[in-house]
């Protein structure tokens, strides 16, 4: 439902996301997340509180993110719609191996569905 209006839900918009997709890739804690957020540079930047359909944004050089902490942040990436599930197989060999060797695949008609259900292609 949301996703018909946002293609960026749950977060708020495309730079909203870009930033926390930033933030969640720099494989950093949530504690060092917040020390980042907590920056004597950092909170000049996000002092400015402003409300849009009753949701407080921060803004950060005008730019609106819907997340203040790195647990809000990790709330709002749980969200995300996983995808097609990965699947395994350990295949035996005739001859020896020092690991076992692992086949991982996606089913075919799920990797469909995902793509045909995602929003950006309902408007098509």
């Amino acid at each position: 439902m949301y996703h018909a209006k946002n293609l960026n839900y749950p977060f708020s918009g495309q730079k909203d996301w870009e930033i926390a997709l930033w933030l969640l890739h720099l494989g950093l804690s949530m504690g060092k997340i917040d020390s980042f957020l907590s920056l004597e540079m950092a909170s000049k930047l996000f002092h400015f509180h402003y409300t849009f359909n009753d949701k407080s944004f921060i803004k950060i050089k005008g730019l609106p993110l819907s997340f203040s902490l790195a647990k809000e942040l990790q709330g709002r990436a749980e969200m995300l719609p996983s995808g097609p599930r990965w699947m395994s197989q350990v295949l035996s060999t005739s001859h020896p191996t020092k690991s076992p060797i692992i086949l991982y695949w996606h089913d075919l008609l799920d990797c469909i569905l995902a793509i045909l259900n995602h929003p950006f292609f309902r408007t098509l």
